[in-house]
């Protein structure tokens, strides 16, 4: 592991989710029925579902609940969610109460960024964190919150794409309203021209206008940035999944091939799946 110290441009980037507008019901519930679903293939991205038995687990982005839920159901003894919307925590408060009666006294959400959780400090057995990692601003710092709250030899657990330099890292904003999507054009086109697509197209959040890349939340990090980034922050990588396959578009296996060609590895890194240790 190279010891070049990391930079991350966005690290004094100021979130606001103003920049997101809150769904309709409709759509939230959807989207989480769907996360539901994914739930099972996700962990079978790292091999299997942990044992989270009498574990007390954090999520980082838990968005609608549906991984917490999903924790509480496999036996963990505590589930605290994270998320920066709080339309989202609204949702997942809800769903718990009217849907998960059984697990209702060991899951929580909360809409608070890590930084400020003061009361969980050394007592999480496992932080989880799925699709957020390529989101979040100023990793680093997240990451060494992550490691304050955990117990010592506790474990991070997250799988997260795509990663923006990959074909469709700017998670298709620059295909919105057009019928064709190609893959690496955010890159040719670039980054002004990514966020003006956004601002004309994107149906999900109406009347809002961002202004930079970091507005839609993307933080067009590199797989060797977030290696360096755990590496920093005190992480040693137990296991690491490129381009994990299962569940995964059919072309995966080609990338995990190129993505081994000397030059090409940021443009073919697709997908990170990582277990990493607090040492």
């Amino acid at each position: 592991m190279s010891q070049e110290t990391f930079t991350d441009p966005s690290a004094n980037y100021e979130f606001t989710e103003d920049n997101f507008a809150v769904p309709d019901e409709d759509f939230s519930l959807k989207y989480f029925q769907a996360q539901v679903i994914k739930s099972e293939m996700y962990w079978s991205r790292f091999g299997g579902r942990p044992d989270l038995s009498g574990k007390v687990v954090l999520e980082v982005g838990c968005g609608h609940g549906a991984l917490c839920i999903d924790a509480a159901i496999s036996g963990a003894q505590r589930v605290i969610g994270l998320d920066l919307i709080s339309s989202r925590i609204e949702f997942a408060r809800n769903i718990v109460a009217e849907r998960y009666p059984d697990i209702a006294n060991r899951t929580e959400f909360h809409h608070l960024d890590i930084d400020n959780l003061t009361t969980l400090d050394g007592q999480v057995d496992i932080v989880i964190s799925k699709d957020t990692f390529e989101h979040i601003m100023g990793i680093e710092r997240v990451l060494l919150s992550i490691k304050r709250v955990l117990r010592q030899g506790g474990l991070l657990i997250t799988g997260f794409s795509p990663l923006y330099y990959s074909p469709f890292g700017d998670h298709g904003y620059h295909a919105i309203g057009k019928r064709i999507k190609i893959p690496w054009a955010h890159l040719i086109i670039g980054d002004a021209r990514v966020v003006a697509g956004y601002n004309k197209y994107h149906k999900y959040h109406p009347g809002i206008e961002c202004h930079s890349i970091y507005d839609l939340g993307l933080n067009k990090l590199k797989r060797r940035d977030f290696l360096q980034a755990f590496n920093q922050a005190g992480f040693v990588i137990v296991n690491e999944t490129l381009n994990a396959t299962k569940g995964a578009s059919k072309v995966m296996p080609l990338f995990r091939l190129l993505n081994k060609v000397p030059g090409l590895e940021d443009y073919t890194t697709v997908s990170m799946y990582v277990v990493a240790r607090k040492t």
